[in-house]
């Protein structure tokens, strides 16, 4: 396999952005500084197509990031029209021109100035594709700070306001440093302002719970329900704290949607300081913390997919679009259900090292809504042996056992539409669990031959297993249960 060529953003604030994506979207999925080959010469490099590209299933988002200096000198219409202008005006510009780009040429995006090596994750068909676009702007926070006053200097979201209304001084009720409907005839554009940018990405910190936000946030901002949120960290708030109500994401509670329809939603100054102090977000906080692991596990499987060193299992050459299909299945989970995979995956590692075993193997199920896939995922715990061969041997031989228990677990629940199977050499050192390799597969249920499934007793047989009834197991339900009760408010 041959590395993937990465950027890491050019200025400060690009490699801040860059960070805060390679936590959601982890690496392998995210492309800092992406270029198309427009404008490439014999001795010149391609033209930037976006700040930021992440691709996820039939997820893209598009970043822009503009750090423009807010002018002290001038007065404050003059200064926030001039801002305005040239940060977000200019995100738009160059985020519409991403998104044209991807349409017409998807074959034509590059992960490097020199446009030698294309986006290695393939790019959604445009009929299945769901763009995001975010603008990232930063510049005006000293400004906002003094004229609100707020101490974090966050935009005002005002969803009313489109376009050129932005700057606009001459209309009734014009005010500086608000933010609305930015691209009314397009594709709806986010816009975050520093602090915006650190909350969400912080708060939503995996690609599934991130894209869903930007879904129902475009959603909601168009629909008329909101009439204003003091900044994005109150909107998010909102958000978080109506999100577990009736098990679907939303700013507003499901008893009130009706309401909404006669009437807007204020979100206030406030609403961010009310959840942070909360139980829900100190439960939620605790989980994240032990979901860690889950995210540890592929950013270890995908490292070797970077560096081009993953090797080759089940007589299939390694390949990035092999490993990637498998990555993208266990990456997909949201947070709360990385809470109980993790938990289960590090259960089956203490077992297994705690009680001296040679071998542990864990089922667990995650429960999902229609019609979303139903996945199982099995994890093998399997410590090499000393004098047992080598350790490409070795990596064989669990490769094989893991593809069969896989199969196995198919045949015990043939409802299942994806089995991930995750094997693991583990030992022990200082007191700490440390792995020495790590394999995942994602396989899709089998058509089931009788050659096939003889092939399965046979192997079952050579690697004396026992009934999968009897693996442990369990299910994914977490569930959290919402404190608050909002309340209908007005501007």
């Amino acid at each position: 396999m041959t590395p993937i060529i990465r950027g890491e953003g050019l200025t400060p604030s690009e490699k801040r952005l860059a960070q805060f994506a390679d936590r959601a979207f982890l690496r392998l999925w995210s492309y800092p500084n992406t270029f198309n080959d427009r404008t490439k010469t014999a001795c010149g490099g391609g033209q930037e197509i976006a700040d930021l590209l992440a691709v996820f299933e039939n997820h893209v988002v598009l970043f822009s990031d503009k750090a423009i200096s807010w002018q002290e000198d001038k007065p404050i219409e003059l200064a926030w029209s001039r801002w305005y202008r040239r940060a977000i005006d200019g995100a738009v510009a160059q985020l519409n021109g991403a998104e044209r780009w991807l349409d017409l040429h998807p074959d034509r995006v590059f992960t490097d100035k020199h446009c030698t090596q294309t986006l290695p994750v393939p790019l959604p068909a445009k009929a299945d594709r769901i763009t995001h676009l975010v603008a990232v702007v930063s510049g005006a926070e000293e400004a906002a700070r003094r004229y609100f006053p707020d101490p974090r200097g966050s935009l005002m979201i005002i969803p009313s306001l489109t376009g050129a209304a932005h700057v606009d001084t001459g209309r009734d009720g014009f005010r500086p440093f608000m933010i609305g409907d930015v691209n009314p005839d397009g594709t709806f554009v986010h816009v975050f302002d520093p602090i915006g940018l650190e909350v969400v990405m912080s708060e939503l910190d995996t690609v599934a719970d991130l894209t869903n936000y930007l879904v129902a946030r475009a959603k909601v901002l168009r629909s008329g329900m909101i009439s204003f949120a003091a900044g994005e960290e109150h909107l998010l708030a909102a958000y978080m704290m109506n999100g577990f109500k009736d098990g679907r994401p939303g700013f507003v509670p499901n008893k009130m949607r009706k309401r909404t329809r006669r009437a807007q939603l204020g979100i206030p100054e406030g609403e961010y300081e009310i959840y942070v102090s909360s139980q829900l977000y100190a439960e939620l906080a605790a989980l994240k913390k032990t979901s860690m692991l889950w995210d540890e596990v592929i950013e270890l499987i995908a490292e070797d997919v970077l560096k081009g060193t993953s090797i080759s299992i089940l007589n299939y050459e390694p390949s990035i679009a092999l490993s990637e299909a498998a990555l993208r299945v266990i990456a997909a989970e949201p947070r709360m259900n990385r809470v109980s995979l993790a938990h289960a995956l590090w259960g089956a590692m203490e077992r297994c090292v705690g009680e001296d075993m040679a071998r542990f193997v864990r089922r667990t199920f995650v429960t999902r809504r229609f019609p979303m896939q139903r996945i199982g995922y099995l994890f093998l715990i399997l410590p090499q042996k000393r004098g047992a061969g080598t350790y490409e041997e070795y990596r064989a031989y669990r490769a094989s056992m893991l593809q069969t228990y896989c199969y196995s677990l198919f045949r015990e629940q043939p409802k299942l539409d994806t089995v991930v199977g995750m094997a693991f050499d583990i030992y022990l050192k200082d007191g700490e669990i440390r792995t020495r390799s790590e394999d995942v597969m994602a396989m899709k249920k089998p058509d089931w031959t009788p050659m096939e499934i003889e092939t399965l007793e046979a192997n079952r047989t050579l690697f004396e297993m026992k009934d999968p009834r009897e693996f442990e197991g369990s299910a994914v339900r977490h569930r959290i249960r919402n404190p608050f009760r909002a309340s209908l408010r007005s501007p």
